[in-house]
C-alpha cells in the first residue's frame, strides 16, 4: 500500500523538520568547539531543535500516519478534514517555533509596550492543532461505519492530550506567580515525560504492531494491559528530570514504581513481538533492539541509588536520544521503509548513522572512562551529527522517487 502519495506535504515536511533539527543539533555541538557568530545562544538553539523534534517529527508524522489508518486517503467527512485541516495546523506554528526559539528561547519578546512570551504562545498553538486533530479523531470514531479502534494509538493520544496539560501549566503558574520555578520546572519535566514515555512509546508499538500484523492473542498480556502499564507509569516518572535535592521520597518511589510498569510493559511487548514474527522481523528488529535498551536503562535507574542517574545529566540526555532518535526514528523509517516496499540499503544507512551518534553520547556520561577522555570529545559529537542529517537525506530523495 502507498501511503506517501496520499497526502505528501506532511510526510515531507516531518522529514524536512528533522533535518532542520538535525542542523540545529550540529550548531549546539559545533558551540562546543568555537564560538558561535553573531552571539547565538546555545541554550536557545537546544530548545530550537527540541522543540521543533518534538512538534513537527515525534509528534506531527506519528499522527499523520494515525490519520492514514484511520481514514486512508481523501475523505470529504468533516472528521477527516478536521483531522487534516489540524496537522497542516501544528505543522504551520511547530516551524514556526524553530526560528522563535533560535531567536529568544523562553524570553519574552519586546513587542511595543508589552513584553510577550512568543515562543510559548507558538507552542500553545502547536498543542491546540493537537486537540483539534483528536477531535476529528473521536467524530470519525462515531461516524465512521466501518471504524475499528485500534488500542496502541488511542492510548497514545490519550497520552499527548494529558502530557499537554503539563505544558499549559507551565504557562499558567508563570502567570499566576505560584509555586516557585520549580513548579514551573515539575510541570516541564511531566509534559516531556508524558510525551516521551507514553506517546512516543505508544504510537511507535502500535505502528510495529500493525506493520508486522499481530494480532491480540499474539501478545503474552492483551495490548489493553500493556497500553494500561505505560499510560499509568509515564506520568509518575517526572521527577527523573529533576535536580535530586529537590526530589522528597515520595516523588522517588513514584517515579520508580513508574519506571518498573513502563519498562515491565516494553519487554513483555518486545518479546510478544519476537515470539510471535522472529522469523519475518526483518527491520524492524533494530527499533525492537533500542526499545529493549531503552527499557533495560529505565528498570537500572528504578532499581538503583538515586544519584547515579539523577546527577548525571549525560546519562540522561543518551537516554532520550535511544528513545527519540534511535527507536522512535527507527520506527518511523522503518514503517515507511516497509510500507512503500523500497531497498532497505537506505534504512540501514539510517540506522548507521543513528547508532554512531548515539554511542557518541556515551562520550558525556560517567560510564566513559575518565583516562581517555579530552577536548576531542566535543569534536567526535559534532562530527557524528552530520551522519544522521546525510541518512535520512538519501532516505527521504528514495521516498520520494518511490
Amino acid at each position: 500500500m502507498k501511503l506517501l502519495v496520499k497526502d505528501s506535504g506532511i510526510w515531507q515536511w516531518a522529514l524536512f523538520s528533522f533535518l532542520l533539527a538535525g542542523l540545529a543539533g550540529f550548531l549546539y555541538r559545533m558551540g562546543f568547539i568555537v564560538a558561535l557568530p553573531y552571539e547565538i545562544s546555545l541554550e536557545n538553539v537546544r530548545h530550537a531543535h527540541s522543540h521543533l523534534m518534538f512538534f513537527c517529527w515525534a509528534g506531527l508524522l506519528p499522527m499523520y500516519l494515525i490519520k492514514l489508518d484511520t481514514i486512508p486517503g481523501y475523505h470529504a467527512a468533516f472528521g477527516a478534514r478536521l483531522m487534516k485541516g489540524s496537522l497542516y495546523f501544528s505543522l504551520l506554528f511547530g516551524l514556526l517555533s524553530f526560528p522563535s526559539f533560535f531567536l529568544w528561547g523562553y524570553a519574552p519578546v519586546a513587542i511595543g509596550a508589552a513584553n510577550i512570551p512568543v515562543s510559548a504562545i507558538i507552542s500553545g498553538l502547536v498543542m491546540i492543532g493537537w486537540y483539534g486533530f483528536m477531535a476529528g479523531y473521536l467524530i470519525t470514531r462515531k461516524y465512521k461505519r466501518d471504524f475499528v479502534p485500534n488500542t496502541w494509538f488511542e492510548g497514545a493520544m490519550l497520552m499527548l492530550f494529558i502530557s499537554s496539560l503539563g505544558a499549559w501549566g507551565v504557562g499558567f503558574t508563570e502567570f499566576i506567580s505560584i509555586g516557585g520555578p520549580m513548579f514551573g520546572k515539575a510541570l516541564t519535566h511531566f509534559f516531556l515525560a508524558v510525551f516521551v514515555e507514553g506517546w512516543v512509546l505508544l504510537v511507535l508499538m502500535g505502528l510495529i504492531a500493525k506493520s508486522l500484523d499481530l494480532k491480540d492473542e499474539d501478545f503474552a498480556l492483551s495490548p489493553g494491559i500493556l497500553v494500561g502499564l505505560i499510560a499509568i507509569g509515564a506520568p509518575l516518572t517526572f521527577p527523573y528530570g529533576i535536580p535530586e535535592s529537590f526530589v522528597s521520597i515520595n516523588m522517588s518511589v513514584a517515579a520508580r514504581m513508574g519506571g518498573v510498569l513502563i519498562a515491565e510493559g516494553i519487554l513483555l511487548y518486545v518479546y510478544s513481538v519476537y515470539r510471535t514474527r522472529k522469523l519475518s522481523l526483518g527491520i524492524w528488529v533494530w527499533p525492537l533492539i533500542l526499545l529493549a535498551l531503552k527499557a533495560a536503562m529505565q528498570l537500572a535507574a528504578s532499581l538503583s541509588p538515586a544519584d547515579l542517574w539523577l546527577s548525571d545529566h549525560g546519562i540522561r540526555v543518551f537516554y532520550l536520544h535511544v528513545t527519540l532518535l534511535g527507536a522512535l526514528t527507527l520506527g518511523l523509517a522503518a514503517f515507511l521503509s516497509r510500507e512503500e516496499n523500497i531497498s532497505p540499503v537506505y534504512f540501514y544507512g539510517v540506522v548507521l548513522s543513528i547508532l554512531m551518534l548515539l554511542f557518541s553520547l556515551i562520550f558525556l556520561t560517567s560510564l566513559w572512562p575518565e583516562p581517555i577522555s579530552g577536548v576531542w570529545i566535543y569534536t567526535a559529537l559534532a562530527v557524528t551529527a552530520i551522519f544522521p542529517i546525510f541518512a535520512m537525506t538519501l532516505f527521504w530523495i528514495k521516498l520520494r522517487k518511490s
